[in-house]
């Protein structure tokens, strides 16, 4: 007798799905059909239960006009197969709003595990645009506070993309990374481009009438200005204050307890200001696969370098390398164990061919130890863009020579959460060891 060629549960129901043999049902879901069974539908789902056995029930063509068809298929494909592949994150809240119009629960939590776990500055904002009715509290949580780690730079980057519900929930936070000056400014200019997107005639009246409509003038803490911060938002050509209302926020500002009843319905009146949020650093450590003979850098091989490109929009801050190796006769003798180490680090962005950042490095250093480069200031690393980062030794003589024990190491990162790719060059030595040991990075 010959074995079957589906052969257990979930082979046998997938060939339904897949052939639509014994097809019962009709969906037409813009315009594309859909047959399924019945009973692994009612089984599923108390909506479509109702749908086909309940008082209104139907044999007709069900017509599905909220859903795309990509979406629904995916909907099909969960309930047939308890299984499901989400690619982004704007499937995963299609798929959510569909999980709950047909009430299926354990989907419903594959959808916000996924948007939770692929959350990052890249989509930040698309998850805080989506309406309070698509989202979760754990969701709106945990996206309102990686956005106000990284508000600063958020707010610049992307004044075009944020809408005013989304706008509003950040304003709301008490914790964010800028000060409230920036934040004014940002807002204020932030009416520009509403004003633009929603045929808005663009004008000061106008973009006045958008923060105090939508709430969010009350939401921007003047009285915790300084003076001359409050006279650098009021000399901007971005500002919307009038002049009384200046004036009466100069008083506040000088005098805390002198605050004037005309500006209270407009403006919020509290006296303290937002709190900085510290920032998780992250170890990236690159395993070791096995050790290399030494890299000696002299006259001829001065320059190593490294590629590294990230799966997330990442910020990096610190780089790990190794230092020197003793030389054999300190050693020996036991009589040194520090040295001066001096090198120039470039940080390239491959996609514009430019440099990012640059500077000297020079410490008292201890031999056969790890040197930590501290960054003048954390890089964005955007999304599947190679960064190039190049160390170079300064020519202190003809005959200058220094060894650092090297180890070949992984090629790629991951925690589950971002990957990080590297490709190592050592200039023309023939040495394949990994010089960039680890970097600390913050998403």
């Amino acid at each position: 007798m010959g074995v079957p060629s589906h052969n257990n549960l979930y082979d046998r129901v997938n060939k339904l799905l897949l052939s639509y043999e014994w097809s019962d049902c009709c969906f037409s879901v813009c315009d594309k059909k859909f047959k399924a069974h019945k009973l692994i539908l009612v089984i599923s789902s108390p909506v479509f239960e109702a749908m086909f056995y309940g008082p209104l029930s139907t044999n007709e063509e069900i017509s599905i006009t909220d859903i795309e068809p990509h979406i629904f298929k995916l909907l099909l494909n969960y309930i047939y197969t308890d299984k499901v592949t989400i690619e982004s994150i704007e499937d995963a809240y299609d798929l959510l709003y569909a999980s709950r119009k047909y009430m299926l629960e354990y989907l419903s939590e594959i959808c916000v595990s996924y948007i939770q776990s692929n959350m990052s500055i890249d989509n930040i904002i698309t998850i805080l645009s989506y309406p309070d009715y698509m989202q979760e509290p754990q969701l709106v949580s945990s996206a309102l506070k990686l956005f106000c780690q990284h508000a600063e730079y958020l707010l610049k980057e992307n004044k075009k993309c944020i809408s005013a519900n989304c706008l509003q929930k950040i304003l709301k936070s008490n914790d964010m990374n800028i000060v409230e000056k920036d934040l004014i400014q940002s807002v204020f200019e932030w009416t520009f481009h509403y004003c633009d997107q929603n045929n808005i005639k663009n004008d000061f009246h106008n973009r006045r009438e958008i923060l105090i409509k939508s709430g969010l003038l009350k939401l921007l803490r003047f009285f915790t200005l300084s003076v001359n911060d409050l006279a650098e938002i009021v000399s901007c050509q971005n500002n919307l204050l009038l002049n009384n209302e200046a004036e009466d926020i100069e008083q506040v500002v000088k005098s805390p307890g002198d605050i004037n009843n005309k500006i209270l319905p407009i403006f919020d009146t509290t006296t303290l200001p937002r709190k900085s949020m510290e920032l998780q650093w992250c170890l990236c450590h690159r395993t070791q696969i096995r050790s290399e003979s030494p890299l000696v850098v002299d006259p001829n091989n001065f320059i190593v370098q490294t590629r590294v490109k990230a799966n997330k929009s990442t910020f990096i801050n610190t780089l790990i390398i190794p230092s020197r190796m003793a030389p054999v006769a300190d050693y020996c003798s036991n009589t040194a164990n520090t040295y001066h180490e001096q090198f120039s680090v470039l940080i390239e962005c491959e996609s514009h061919n430019r440099i990012i950042s640059s500077f000297n490095f020079k410490a008292e250093t201890e031999f056969d130890s790890n040197i930590d480069i501290k960054l003048e200031e954390p890089l964005l690393f955007k999304l599947n863009v190679w960064y190039k980062i190049i160390i170079i030794w300064p020519h202190v003589g003809p005959f200058f020579s220094h060894s650092y024990a090297v180890q070949n190491r992984d090629r790629c990162y991951s925690n589950g959460k971002i990957k990080f790719d590297f490709e190592d060059y050592l200039s023309i030595s023939d040495n394949c060891g990994s010089f960039l040991k680890a970097l600390k990075f913050c998403m």
